[in-house]
């Protein structure tokens, strides 16, 4: 048994050691193109002089003082260039623009996986979803969402006057955060969830939890972020874990005191019964983003945006004419997406404001 341990500690060790061997030449790419940057360490990058910093925004602050508009980082051994030159940003978003398109892909994301979202997706997936959800945010549309938008206002107006002739400082964060939400799941999804006088409405609970200050980055993302060439193994870990998790809780209830419901997880099957409810249902009058995705509601699982082929096989530069059609799976993703993109990014901005004022 202790030559068998032994045998597999030796051979952990080699793995190790090949590995890190393996990456070593990764961090000359800067060197090579002569672009200064902070000096990185074997296997972790850069990447804990953000752990220090606990804020990255101030990490590249820092180093933009110090290397300039231009200057090159790693994340494990990840190379990432960072420009804040307007001259160089101006080809970057105008005139290189088809090189640049795509958003960079992150840790365990999958371009080919059915859940994918208009902020994940690239090329004509990105092309195809964005055609189709845009029209909801013309001004003739969001007149329309008005009414629902006044609804939601005037109960935090409401909810302002009660607290203010209380004659006591309170935290207007949490009442933004209850207004936030309940307008996107009213304007977007037509939910009535009362957010704003039902504090424990489990949407509300899920998304606090999703941005909650005790939500750490998990390990699993954090290791596919350094051993990205396997990155294939740890998204399947990571959707198994949650997968199970969520079987768990819901068909062993003694499970529910030992593991904590994932957010991500919760909101996505709620949006899956959101889908089901409409089918059942079939066409409503209201005007929201969910009732346009529906419009363009496809029953294929995956739909595949490739460029057109010529009798040879080979790619050609001319698209095919644009599919205008969403699986069931793209319109739960983006459910979520817009979702935590509305969530935390408009009550922070409002908490702002209000706190400037």
């Amino acid at each position: 048994m202790l030559l068998f341990t032994s045998i597999l500690l030796a051979l952990l060790l080699i793995i190790i050691v090949a590995y890190l061997w393996h990456i070593r030449p990764a961090y000359e790419f800067f060197k090579k193109l002569n672009i200064p940057g902070p000096q990185p360490i074997l296997f972790f990058g850069n990447f804990l002089d953000f752990i220090k910093s606990r804020r990255s925004s101030l990490t590249i602050k820092k180093w933009t003082e110090k290397y300039g508009r231009i200057f090159g980082y790693f994340e494990g051994h990840t190379p990432i260039l960072v420009i804040s030159d307007p001259d160089i940003l101006q080809d970057v978003f105008i005139k290189s623009f088809s090189n640049f398109h795509s958003r960079r892909s992150f840790p365990l994301a999958d371009q080919n996986a059915k859940l994918v979202n208009m902020f994940s997706a690239s090329g004509l997936r990105w092309k195809r979803q964005r055609f189709i959800i845009n029209p909801t945010f013309s001004s003739a549309k969001l007149k329309q969402m008005t009414p629902l938008i006044n609804r939601s206002i005037n109960m935090l107006m409401k909810k302002m006057s009660e607290q203010y002739n209380k004659g006591q400082p309170f935290d207007i964060y949490a009442y933004y955060k209850r207004f936030t939400m309940d307008t996107i799941w009213s304007c977007a999804f037509g939910l009535d969830t009362d957010m704003q006088n039902n504090i424990n409405n489990p949407y509300l609970i899920h998304s606090q939890q999703l941005f909650g200050e005790k939500v750490n980055v998990r390990l699993i993302v954090l290791i596919a972020l350094f051993i990205n060439e396997l990155n294939k193994f740890w998204r399947k870990i990571h959707l198994s874990i949650g997968a199970i998790s969520y079987w768990c809780r819901h068909y062993i209830p003694i499970t529910k005191r030992f593991i904590n419901e994932d957010p991500p997880t919760w909101i996505m099957k709620q949006a899956y019964k959101i889908i089901e409810k409409h089918q059942k249902v079939g066409q409503t009058n209201r005007t929201d983003l969910l009732q346009l995705m529906f419009e363009s509601a496809s029953d294929e699982e995956l739909i595949q945006d490739s460029r057109a082929t010529d009798i040879t096989n080979e790619e050609t530069e001319i698209e095919p004419p644009l599919i205008r059609k969403l699986t069931k799976h793209e319109i739960v993703s983006n459910i979520f997406l817009f979702m935590i993109a509305g969530y935390e990014t408009t009550s922070t901005a409002l908490s702002y404001i209000t706190y400037i004022l």
